[in-house]
């Protein structure tokens, strides 16, 4: 654990000096892969290779709700902060408990990396039982390490569809 910490932040400072990074065949390829896994995991409840995704066990989940979401809440419970925080583990024991089909839809999907270190961002749509549920854009970083990528932390915006029409396509 201690040597993903020190080749994780070695790399950070790395890409950061060098400026841009493009992304490899390879490494698109790997990240492709990586979100298909990341949706499976969600499909099929299947919370061991869902956290085989993740570069610790509690990678931070950070949600943001747009302006529309969060007052649409604060009408009901006007103490709402329209942040939500949670982490990889939580999420999936969420998910693996519910009893409803749940899927995440990619849209727009860009990746940026050095071949050690990448970002992904893409607009998402969550579902539950094929229904649109919320929806917005989401980014992960990633770090390489020990011949495969790891989700070293996941940021996304929350907007619910029956307040805010749903862009993409379904």
């Amino acid at each position: 654990m201690k040597l993903k910490i020190l080749v994780f932040a070695t790399l950070l400072s790395l890409c950061s000096i060098s400026g841009s990074c493009q992304v490899s065949d390879t490494t698109a390829a790997g990240l492709k892969d990586l979100i298909t896994r990341f949706q499976q995991a969600i499909l099929e409840k299947d919370s061991a290779g869902f956290q085989n995704l993740f570069f610790h066990e509690k990678v931070p989940f950070t949600g943001i709700m747009s302006k529309k979401t969060e007052a649409s809440v604060q009408k009901k419970n006007p103490a709402f902060q329209g942040v939500s925080v949670s982490n990889s583990q939580r999420f999936i024991h969420e998910i693996c408990k519910n009893n409803q089909k749940q899927e995440e839809k990619c849209y727009n999907i860009q990746t940026h990396s050095d071949g050690r270190i990448a970002a992904v961002s893409f607009d998402y749509s969550f579902l539950a039982d094929d229904k649109v549920i919320q929806w917005g854009h989401e980014k992960w970083n990633l770090v390489m390490a020990e011949g495969s990528w790891w989700i070293t932390d996941v940021i996304f915006s929350i907007h619910f569809p029956g307040v805010e029409p749903f862009p993409f396509d379904k």
